[in-house]
């Protein structure tokens, strides 16, 4: 048994337990757009995605909900945005933040970090997901062809590659950060608008502290 299979057992006999009977369980919310659902439940796996948002193109969940590895997959293999709101209500505001994080590294640190960021005052962070450097480049460039006034943070393990590819754009300033303290360098200074960090062996704090340096 695979450890992916026994997580999704787990998975199954938590939520078995704790969430409500059919009759009383929580509805999802399709927001005005068509585009995006909002999901109640409190554990999402890769079979209630299927179920409840096949041809969305963003899923809304809750700020503490848990995302297991089957839906993670099942997330990228349908080329799905996964954000971090609060509730149906919340759900326009958050689709029209400004900040943006790519995510080519996976970890659950990042995923912990994302949440908390939901849970702030300030609003959390759209969430794209990429599978390789050179997508996490198009993707700057492609976003910010759209809109120049995001802020776009790229998590992964080739920041240096991501900076170089993605700065050949006129739009893009983009800067490899290693902590809070150069995140502000980069915003006082360069009046950076792409910040790439490798996650790789840094914690829940650290990671913590630049994004909020960088919405802040």
């Amino acid at each position: 048994m695979t450890q992916q299979v026994l997580i999704e057992q787990i998975v199954q006999e938590v939520m078995r337990r704790l969430m409500p009977d059919s009759a009383t369980a929580p509805v999802s919310a399709a927001t005005n757009n068509g585009h995006e659902v909002v999901l109640a439940e409190s554990v999402i796996t890769a079979d209630v995605l299927a179920e409840k948002s096949a041809g969305r193109k963003n899923i809304v969940v809750g700020p503490r909900a848990i995302v297991t590895p089957s839906a993670r997959d099942w997330l990228r293999h349908n080329k799905v945005e996964l954000i971090y709101g609060a509730t149906a209500t919340t759900a326009s505001a958050e689709m029209k933040s400004s900040k943006l994080v790519i995510t080519h590294s996976v970890s659950q640190t990042i995923d912990r970090v994302l949440e908390d960021a939901g849970r702030q005052s300030n609003g959390g962070w759209n969430r794209k997901s990429v599978e390789s450097a050179g997508d996490a480049a198009q993707k700057v460039i492609g976003e910010l062809r759209r809109e120049s006034s995001r802020v776009i943070v790229v998590l992964t393990s080739e920041p240096e590659v991501v900076a170089c590819l993605a700065n050949r754009n006129e739009k893009v300033k983009a800067a490899v950060v290693a902590d809070a303290a150069v995140v502000a360098r980069v915003k006082s200074g360069l009046d950076g608008n792409v910040f790439v960090v490798d996650p790789t062996g840094r914690s829940f704090f650290e990671l913590r502290n630049m994004l909020r340096q960088i919405s802040g």
